[in-house]
């Protein structure tokens, strides 16, 4: 046994005195991507080169020059170079990055906004740790030491995350009197899934707003509450949601699809492919479902509509999407920054890819949203373009077409309705969201206000929508019925999410959404 370990040991000092020499030399190296696995890199003649000159300017040059900004900037220039989704991630880009995939942040769980020049707290999260000693309405004047005085909401959240300690110092005004309060840092959740509940007795909705560590977890547990309140059919919105983890959004197609139905492929730069297959794990294969899309909807949520929409579980409701087909790595580089490199284009189960043309470059590319205006796209479907070249028939029978998003089974244009653009524009304008902050330190002993469904099925809103018509300067006769259901649905939806959160603003906000209702319109009345 000693023999045997001795002779390990001399394996392993010996490849270790190998792997030195190598990363010495300058020519291999081993780099780690986001699923920490190896990746192996040789250093070509002129990428040593350019290592050679970072290292002679921080030895030899006679002027004083910032190297990490240098190479930062170098980086810049050669990723810009390539396809406009392949990206550099410095450290504090990573940093946003990696907070929104982890599905949490290290904070104190409020929310502050500036009213009437004092950092106010509008909302004290319920996961937060210092629900019980934080209120809403409490004037922050210090942070520890730090006077708080002409601060701007974003850089007081800045100095939250910035300062280290597990707990900080709060010095808060409430009901006129100074206090100083221990405020504790947690792990506050950051939720990709931001709402679920039924729309109707049969009809039950998810939004979705990335792909994220957790998503499929937060999907899968929505479908069961959902299952258990009975719902039969399921709206999926996937609307301006960016895409994220490609694993993820295999795993939420998956509770969709029939075991051994393809999900998606991939194919990289040597035509290697590599099939993604639904299991029998899925709680929804039978369920009609509605995916809900529009020109913000891409990458992973067009792997998941494209799948959906190909086998027929779903019906695509919406505009066209964004159009991204490619595959990034993310790879570390060895000082707390990464790069995400395109390794692979990703198609969906008939073949198609829906990655729009980038030959033009990045600017080109960048303007497609105005060229969609311009075009008409956002309020006819006659006015998508296709390829017919690249047209593919579905597993279903459809005919579906690459090379640019996925069109929609049911088109739904922009809303043109001059009052609801005007809320759209103005919902979280700083008059707006000070006159409704008022509004819930006026009311927050009313019971009304106190249970999210008293306040959405119960109170009348009708004193502060003659408040909001006066702010406005509006005469109440001046609005008409449809105008003034919008407007209240847009006040109740607005305090809602102060007083509740997110998935209460959805829950108020849907009657006036077209593309549900384009939902209902379709699904079958029992």
């Amino acid at each position: 046994m000693r023999l045997f370990l001795k002779i390990l040991n001399i394996v392993l000092l010996t490849l270790t005195v190998l792997l030195i020499g190598f990363m010495l030399g300058r020519k291999y190296d081993i780099a780690i991507d986001e699923n920490a696995k190896l990746v192996g890199l040789e250093y070509s003649a002129n990428e040593q080169k350019i290592r050679r000159l970072v290292s002679l300017i921080d030895d030899q040059y006679m002027e004083k020059v910032n190297t990490d900004s240098l190479v930062d900037n170098a980086i810049n220039q050669i990723i810009g170079q390539l396809d406009p989704h392949s990206t550099y991630l410095n450290k504090d880009a990573l940093q946003r990055v990696t907070q929104e995939m982890s599905g949490s942040y290290k904070g104190i769980g409020v929310q502050i906004r500036k009213i009437e020049d004092t950092l106010t707290i509008t909302q004290v999260m319920p996961q937060s740790p210092n629900y019980r000693n934080l209120r809403l309405g409490d004037k922050v004047l210090k942070i520890d030491s730090i006077n708080l005085l002409g601060m701007n909401s974003e850089n007081a959240q800045k100095l939250f995350r910035e300062i280290n300690a597990e707990e900080v110092s709060l010095t808060v005004l409430r009901d006129r009197s100074e206090l100083v309060i221990p405020a504790a840092k947690g792990d506050i959740p950051l939720p990709s899934m931001v709402s679920h509940f039924k729309i109707n007795e049969d009809l039950g909705y998810i939004k979705l707003v990335r792909f994220a560590e957790h998503s499929a977890e937060e999907v899968h547990e929505a479908l069961q509450d959902l299952n258990k309140q009975g719902m039969k059919s399921l709206v999926l919105d996937l609307r301006g949601n960016p895409g994220g983890i490609m694993k993820v959004a295999e795993e939420i197609a998956d509770e969709f699809l029939k075991k051994n139905e393809l999900i998606v492929y991939t194919q990289d730069k040597e035509e290697k492919r590599k099939y993604i297959y639904a299991t029998n794990k899925g709680i929804f294969e039978d369920g009609k479902i509605y995916v809900l899309i529009d020109e913000g909807s891409a990458s992973a949520s067009e792997i998941v509509a494209g799948a959906l929409q190909e086998y027929g579980r779903a019906t695509i409701i919406g505009r066209r999407s964004f159009g991204k087909g490619l595959v990034q790595r993310e790879i570390h580089l060895g000082d707390g920054t990464r790069v995400r490199l395109t390794v692979a284009h990703y198609y969906t189960p008939s073949g198609r890819s829906i990655q729009r043309p980038y030959e033009e470059g990045k600017k080109v590319y960048s303007e497609e949203l105005y060229r969609r205006v311009k075009s008409g796209e956002l309020l006819s479907k006659d006015s998508i373009k296709v390829n017919k070249e690249l047209q593919f028939k579905t597993p279903s029978g459809k005919i579906v077409y690459g090379g640019g998003g996925i069109i929609p089974d049911e088109f739904v244009p922009v809303d043109t309705l001059q009052l609801k653009g005007w809320i759209l524009q103005n919902a979280y304008s700083d008059d707006n969201q000070n006159f409704f902050f008022r509004k819930i330190i006026e009311n927050r002993f009313n019971p009304f206000w106190m249970n999210e469904n008293w306040f959405l099925n119960f109170n009348d809103i009708s004193p502060v929508y003659e408040d909001y018509l006066g702010v406005l300067g509006i005469r109440k006769e001046r609005v008409n019925e449809q105008e003034e259901e919008l407007l209240k649905n847009f006040i109740r939806s607005s305090i809602a999410e102060e007083l509740f959160g997110t998935n209460a603003l959805y829950k108020a906000w849907w009657p006036e959404d077209s593309m549900i209702q384009k939902v209902l319109e379709l699904e079958p009345q029992t």
